[in-house]
Formats: structure tokens, sequence, C-alpha cells
């Protein structure tokens, strides 16, 4: 006959798996979102110069 306790303790391991997985699937979003706004920042910044040599050396920006 099985143990009433192993089932709690299957249980308790299952749900602790899956709050491990859905943790680790949070960290996972939230990287690629911060990623995401520093390469914008960077393809911002870069505009930015570019513009600023533009203007610097008497040439149109570039579209």
């Amino acid at each position: 006959m099985t143990d009433p306790a192993s089932f709690g303790t299957a249980l308790w391991s299952v749900l602790i798996g899956a709050a491990f997985v859905l943790l680790l699937g949070l960290a996972i979003i939230s990287d690629m979102a911060l990623r995401r706004r520093e390469d914008r920042a960077e393809a911002d910044r870069r505009a930015e110069e570019t513009t600023e040599l533009a203007r610097h050396n008497g040439h149109p920006a570039p579209r």
C-alpha cells in the first residue's frame, strides 16, 4: 500500500519544479526585453552621433 505522506511529497516536488520552470522562463523573457531595450538605446545613440557628425561636417544627415 502507498504511504499517504509520499503523495504529499510528490505533490510538493511537482509544485516546486513547476515554480522553478516558471521563474526561469520569466527570467529569460525579462533578459530578452532588457537586451532589446539596450539595443534600441544603442541604435538611437549611433543615429544621434551620425546626425551630429553630418551636421558638424556640413553634410545633410543620412536617411
